[in-house]
């Protein structure tokens, strides 16, 4: 599999002789360019139609449309990204686990509205894929102008909305901050990512926001591996491992005073999430329970699991055991889907998973690096973060597929790409 992150390269990088590297931005941006900043800046904001639909699948699915058009009538996909052998792969794995939920639902008896939710879940995950692949294969440029508009959306979202549990750095500003950071430290150099990527560590713990600080000094300790020799880089992986980790212990001991509850609350919701989801695939692993477990006992035993975790930790502020959570998003992509659909239904989980561990593992252990490397890096990250911590709803199938767009554009050699060219 040929990588590199150089073809996202520099903002304004110098052109090699007869060849254009990089991404330079220039006026007048093309539709291309326009659409990807509206599918990033509408995306935190939701329409409930069923279920959470975010804005920024409007554009998106247009955005499909037009690259359906263009095969329809060219014969051929439109875009290198499209045509990859990857994107062909994660779109019939997403097939097979369309006709998982299909089938699970069929013979469980899911209820309609849990069927509509759960089957189009699936089917905009596929569009936005499409979407996503066919915007950044029209320039390696628009995947910075969608993080530029999603990190404009996710703060005017706060700002207009308010946060999520009234938390302005966790669901408000954190995550575009650190996006931005980790774009623009590095110009000054690999020294300058890795010491913004432990500052921002240290703050997001101090903020109460433990997995991304948590990322981001995995994603500086990655860039210092990344600047060494390829030789050395695997032999020094696990010192770097035990730097790292010891690290993220003495800074979570240092900095969780005043929010012991808080993040004992946080770790009995996920835990018991992941234990009902492991036991209801363990009970029906080929089947699974469903779209949403409409008719199956899943969400009452995650909420006598909590229940009994909550109490053996000491902590409250959780409904009654005997309410049950019926509703509550799961927080792990792969393993609700493993629940929900069976095997099959998680067929698509299996090929995006082993795609970020492989591109990750290229990205750190053979690229050379440059100063886009700690974004991708921190990109990736993430998203193997979401995949098993995160649910698989919302924004987050945005995210799923501008990840599979990122993983398509770090296979891909140099593309002669920019905003402004004129599109098929």
């Amino acid at each position: 599999m040929a990588t590199s992150t150089a073809n996202l390269a520099d903002c304004s990088s110098l052109e090699a002789p007869g060849m254009r590297r990089g991404f330079r931005l220039e006026l007048p941006l093309s539709p291309a360019s326009w659409a990807s900043f509206l599918a990033g800046a509408l995306t935190p904001f939701t329409l409930s139609i069923g279920g959470e639909m975010p804005v920024g699948e409007i554009v998106l699915m247009l955005v499909a449309g037009w690259a359906m058009l263009c095969l329809v009538f060219n014969h051929a996909w439109p875009g290198p990204l499209l045509q990859d052998k990857l994107t062909r792969s994660l779109l019939a794995a997403q097939f097979v686990a369309l006709c998982g939920y299909v089938f699970s639902d069929l013979y469980r008896g899911s209820s309609s509205n849990d069927i509509a939710r759960g089957w189009s879940r699936m089917i905009f995950l596929a569009i936005d894929i499409v979407a996503m692949a066919y915007l950044f294969g029209r320039s390696p440029g628009n995947l910075l102008v969608f993080l530029f508009g999603r990190c404009l959306g996710e703060a005017a979202s706060a700002m207009i909305l308010g946060p999520l549990f009234g938390d302005l750095w966790k669901f408000g500003f954190g995550t575009p901050l650190t996006i931005l950071l980790f774009w623009i430290a590095p110009i000054a150099g690999p020294v300058a990512a890795v010491v913004a990527a432990a500052a921002a560590g240290v703050l997001h713990f101090s903020l109460d926001y433990r997995s991304l600080g948590s990322l981001c000094m995995v994603a500086g300790t990655l860039t210092v591996l990344q600047v060494l020799p390829k030789r050395s880089r695997l032999w020094l992986a696990p010192l770097g491992a035990v730097v790292v980790g010891g690290a993220i212990v003495w800074t979570y001991g240092n900095t969780r005073v005043g929010n012991e509850g808080r993040g004992t609350r946080s770790d009995v919701e996920r835990s018991a999430m992941a234990t009902a989801a492991v036991e209801a695939f363990e009970e029906s692993p080929l089947i699974g329970h469903g779209s949403w477990f409409s008719n199956s006992n899943v969400y009452d035993n995650f909420a006598l699991i909590r229940h009994d975790a909550a109490r053996a930790a000491h902590v409250g502020g959780f409904p009654d055991r005997n309410e049950g959570s019926a509703g509550t998003a799961i927080h792990s992509q792969i393993l609700v889907a493993l629940a929900e659909g069976g095997l099959f239904g998680g067929a698509f989980f299996f090929v995006y998973g082993a795609s970020l561990a492989w591109t990750l593992y290229l990205t750190v252990f053979v690229d050379e690096w440059n100063r886009l490397t700690p974004l991708c890096t921190l990109l990736l990250l993430f998203a193997l973060w979401n995949l098993f911590f995160s649910p698989f709803s919302g924004a987050h199938r945005v995210h799923i597929a501008m990840t599979c767009a990122l993983m398509l554009l770090l296979r891909t050699k140099p593309l002669n790409l920019v905003p402004g060219e004129t599109e098929p």
